[in-house]
């Protein structure tokens, strides 16, 4: 009996293993954008980069959204990104975001993530969570 009790303890302790190895992601420690180190970091800033340049842009327009000292001084989402082993963004936390003063809408939200889920992440960002702000605030 004392034996089949351990048999399935180990049973089933190898199914939560491999479910979380099949997320991808097998353990859920947080990794924040500035604590990346060497390539993780040169890519993740490619990739914001681009995102800073094409996308937000972008976004804006499709919000009428203008930055300006003025009218909005800061649009951003805090999130964090949980990245699987094949590249693909499969889910987020939002942790914080902002549009001109007031909570961020769904609309904007989307629009600021649909590239994220899209494009397939490289493997230096793979199998992590990694925690971001993405967006722009101007020094007014």
């Amino acid at each position: 009996m004392k034996h089949l009790f351990i048999f399935f303890s180990l049973l089933i302790f190898c199914f939560i293993a491999d479910a979380q190895f099949a997320t991808g992601v097998a353990n859920d420690s947080v990794l924040k954008e500035s604590n990346l180190k060497g390539k993780q970091r040169t890519e993740w800033y490619t990739l914001d980069s681009t995102w800073t340049h094409h996308i937000l842009p972008a976004c804006l327009n499709e919000n009428h959204v203008t930055l300006s000292c003025a009218a909005c001084e800061s649009v951003y989402l805090t999130v964090q990104l949980k990245i699987d082993s094949a590249g693909k963004l499969t889910s987020y936390k939002r942790i914080a975001g902002k549009m001109c003063g007031t909570d961020l809408s769904k609309n904007m939200e989307k629009c600021m993530l649909d590239f994220l889920f899209f494009i397939e992440f490289p493997a230096e960002l793979r199998n992590i969570i990694l925690e971001v702000k993405l967006g722009n605030g101007l020094k007014c």
